[in-house]
């Protein structure tokens, strides 16, 4: 399942996604993951969830991303909340332009039943994040 927190630029977004995070914690059975650009929210995030700065890792795109994504789910086959902090900003492009992206974001949450959270900086989403609302 794909979960999807818009708004515009200083809405609470962060603050919302590590809230949920955190709750998770309480009822998810299997580990859970944190991704973000910034360390500014690590000390927010609490210290069972496994907190990763994307920036560590170089140049983010979309491509780049699924992968990475992708090889977290391999290598932990019990993460079963993933949270994805700030994806416009991590990306540099708008939310207009990440259709593709969240296609193989719902191909990743269905083929391995991890449920994946993210947020969006956006005045208005486009159509096809309604359905994730």
């Amino acid at each position: 399942m794909i979960s999807v927190i818009c708004g515009p630029k200083g809405s609470g977004k962060t603050k919302e996604i590590i809230g949920r995070a955190n709750e998770a914690l309480d009822v998810c059975k299997g580990n859970i993951v944190f991704l973000t650009d910034s360390p500014d929210c690590s000390r927010d995030v609490s210290t069972a969830i496994r907190y990763i700065n994307l920036r560590d890792y170089g140049k983010v795109t979309e491509e780049s991303l699924l992968g990475f994504l992708g090889g977290v789910v391999a290598s932990n086959s019990d993460v079963s909340k993933i949270y994805l902090d700030g994806l416009a900003r991590l990306l540099g492009m708008p939310a207009d332009d990440m259709e593709e992206l969240f296609i193989g974001l719902e191909d990743l949450s269905e083929n391995h039943d991890v449920d994946i959270c993210v947020s969006v900086t956006c005045d208005k989403p486009p159509k096809f994040l309604k359905k994730y609302l």
